[in-house]
């Protein structure tokens, strides 16, 4: 190669490379002229960063898996799946025939404690009535015999009376013995006054040995009495304390174990908790179920909401309750809703990759009959609401 041509190809390569140097001096200037004329001639927009993003599902606001409390065998489905119920409706039953059988032996057995225990307050009614009237009858027996209970006071001193008057009709009678002049008739009027008094001592004697008698039959007749009325008395506080307490006892051992029984066959039946839509039968009729296993799938679709499947901790901590939030659902191309953040969990739920998701529930501003429970969407909330 010539010289001359050799140079003219190295000074090309120079120049080259000065131009390349200013050009990379300039660009960087240039560019950020170009940006700031545009930001300054197109209208204010919120950054991408200013702009939190998730992605989540539809969610019923209440749903229950509900299985029966006792094991056994399916007899009767009364709904299907999709039918709506009640609160407190049935929607299915196990096989209750032994169940039936022990509350029927329960309340059988209630019934007899129950009967035994009322023959036993009767009876104990009966013989408080009874006792009451044999201890009346004897207290007045008691006070007849005490009315009838001589005095022997009186009757001793009508025999002191009766004493001294014969002593002194034979006092009389010897002294007209002694006089002379008194008559055969005079001396036989003190005789017969002394004959008389003598009568009336022996009349005396008689009526205070009979008295004493009759004293001692009624003292008797007092005592047993009295002690019969005593044992009245203590029959009756004996009964006053009530009918044996183990039939009563009885009695609320079998109220327990008819509740147990009642209880037991409650289990039997699956009932709704909450007014809502059969989303799923998990077996059919015939088919023998375990307890505690999910049996009905229940669902309240009235009322759909959006729960967040990947919200960080970082979009968590720039919104809040009442934020706005934009909806776009997976399902439809061109269907948008708003709605607004009613729920943020206090605590996050480890994902598999190790980041942290805090569950966030939104509330659409309308119901839309299209959704259904388990389509994604994907939604937008504006940082500069959060607080």
């Amino acid at each position: 190669m010539k010289p001359k041509k050799l140079l003219f190809i190295i000074g090309g390569l120079i120049v080259m490379g000065i131009l390349g140097v200013v050009l990379a001096n300039l660009f960087p200037q240039m560019l950020s002229q170009d940006l700031a004329a545009s930001a300054s001639a197109t209208p204010t927009a919120t950054p991408l960063a200013q702009m939190v993003r998730a992605r989540g599902s539809i969610e019923p606001a209440r749903s229950a898996t509900l299985a029966f409390e006792t094991g056994g065998a399916i007899v009767e489905w009364r709904v299907k799946e999709g039918d709506t119920v009640k609160a407190g409706d049935v929607l299915g039953r196990l096989d209750t025939t032994k169940l039936d059988l022990a509350l029927q032996e329960a309340q059988i057995d209630l019934e007899t404690a129950q009967l035994r225990l009322t023959q036993a307050e009767k009876d104990l009614a009966q013989q408080q009535a009874e006792t009451e009237l044999a201890l009346r009858t004897a207290e007045a027996r008691l006070a007849q015999a005490k009315l009838r209970y001589p005095s022997l006071t009186a009757a001793e001193i009508r025999l002191q009376n009766a004493r001294e008057a014969e002593a002194h009709a034979q006092d009389e009678y010897n002294k007209s013995l002694d006089r002379p002049w008194e008559t055969v008739d005079e001396r036989e009027a003190y005789r017969k006054g002394l004959v008389q008094a003598t009568n009336e001592r022996k009349i005396a004697e008689a009526e205070l040995s009979a008295a004493r008698a009759e004293h001692a039959v009624n003292a008797q007749d007092v005592a047993i009495l009295e002690d019969e009325i005593a044992k009245t008395q203590l029959q009756m506080q004996k009964l006053a304390q009530g009918v044996d307490p183990t039939l009563a006892q009885d009695v609320e051992r079998a109220k327990l174990r008819v509740a147990q029984a009642q209880a037991d066959l409650a289990l039997a039946t699956l009932t709704a908790p909450f007014d809502g839509t059969v989303i799923k039968l998990h077996y059919r009729v015939g088919d023998w179920v375990q307890p505690g296993v999910e049996a009905v799938l229940l669902a309240d679709l009235t009322s759909l909401r959006i729960e967040t499947t990947d919200l960080d901790e970082w979009s968590m901590t720039h919104i809040r309750v009442g934020s706005p939030v934009e909806v776009t659902f997976t399902a439809f191309d061109d269907k948008t809703a708003t709605g607004h953040v009613t729920e943020i969990a206090t605590r996050g739920e480890a994902l598999s990759g190790g980041d942290v998701m805090y569950r966030t529930i939104i509330t659409l501003d309308e119901p839309d009959p299209d959704l259904r429970w388990g389509m994604t969407v994907r939604v937008t909330i504006p940082v500069e609401t959060a607080q």
